[in-house]
């Protein structure tokens, strides 16, 4: 009996630790377009272990001791904003086993300078089983484009969210704007480990409000190409390892890369409507008369007040 119990113990450690160790780690911003000067939310989830590591679940939370969070702003710097990480879950008011596990972290950031800006967070961490033990580099991105006018048709030509800004680990990089996606786009994504092309490698892109999910193989050039659905936000993830090691620390190297990015309806009013909608205020002549008359007013009641003084 008590054999029985053990082997059941042994395997449920067994199981806990492959699905603990496989979980997924990814980055995703409150809006993809947000005003100059406003604050931008990144949150931190983890999980996705279901559907062969393709769903939207989220299931345990970041390590905030071993991971860092980054922006790199228009100009290419790269700067470190984990200090302005928070908690949004229970700490201390909940069971032992669910404190720090129940919800997310969440980091932030602001600027008064319209460009794009790339989200990376990077995590690193050995886990050992046995006489076996692997490191996993994580790379997490996520995007926002910061503009006077936040829509898209103000943001669609920003570039510069095409840069590699972790090129230590396997990282995606977008070769569009995930700024302003709309329904039916096709797009592509390159992914890279160490800065190289990482060809022949299977690539996940999942929908976060179905789970619904496909794979992509990326070519020779290390580019995978697909076909966005309806509006929602879309998880990319990859998986590649090596035999990396370290001697007495770890004997191999597991990289996750995952990438998420916004699809918006695209509704908004666009420059030429805009534009239109000017020319057709000029070209209404009551309306200018109406604005004439109406500065005129405004003058002669400001001329009486400084009169009766």
């Amino acid at each position: 009996m008590l054999s029985l119990v053990l082997m059941g113990v042994l395997l449920f450690a067994v199981l806990f630790t492959q699905t603990t160790v496989a979980h997924d780690g990814w980055s995703q911003t409150n809006s993809p377009i947000i005003e100059a000067g406003e604050v931008s939310y990144v949150e931190l989830l983890f999980g996705n272990h279901s559907n062969d590591h393709a769903s939207y679940r989220i299931d345990g939370t970041w390590n905030s001791d071993n991971s860092s969070v980054f922006v790199t702003t228009p100009t290419g710097e790269k700067i470190d904003i984990s200090d302005t990480l928070f908690y949004t879950g229970e700490l201390s008011e909940v069971d032992g086993a669910q404190a720090g596990v129940n919800n997310y972290y969440v980091a932030s950031f602001s600027s008064s300078t319209p460009g794009a800006y790339i989200v990376s967070v990077e995590g690193d961490s050995i886990f050992a089983h046995g006489d076996e033990a692997s490191r996993t580099l994580r790379n997490a991105k996520s995007f926002v484009a910061i503009n006077d006018i936040p829509v898209i048709s103000q943001v669609k030509d920003f570039e510069g969210f095409d840069q590699q800004v972790s090129p230590d680990r396997a990282e995606f990089v977008p070769l569009f704007n995930p700024a302003a996606i709309t329904p039916e786009e096709e797009l592509s994504v390159a992914l890279f480990l160490h800065g190289e092309p990482l060809a022949d490698t299977d690539v996940s892109l999942i929908r976060r409000s179905t789970s619904d999910a496909e794979v992509i193989t990326t070519n020779a050039d290390g580019i995978a190409t697909f076909t966005v659905g309806e509006a929602d936000y879309y998880l990319m993830r990859a998986k590649p390892y090596t035999d990396e090691g370290k001697e007495g620390e770890f004997d191999k190297t597991n990289y996750e890369a995952t990438m998420t990015f916004v699809v918006q309806n695209g509704a908004g009013h666009t420059t030429e409507e805009l534009s239109n909608n000017t020319t057709e205020i000029l070209q209404n002549p009551f309306l200018l008369v109406s604005i004439f008359l109406f500065l005129g007013l405004l003058v002669s009641l400001i001329l009486l007040f400084r009169k009766s003084k």
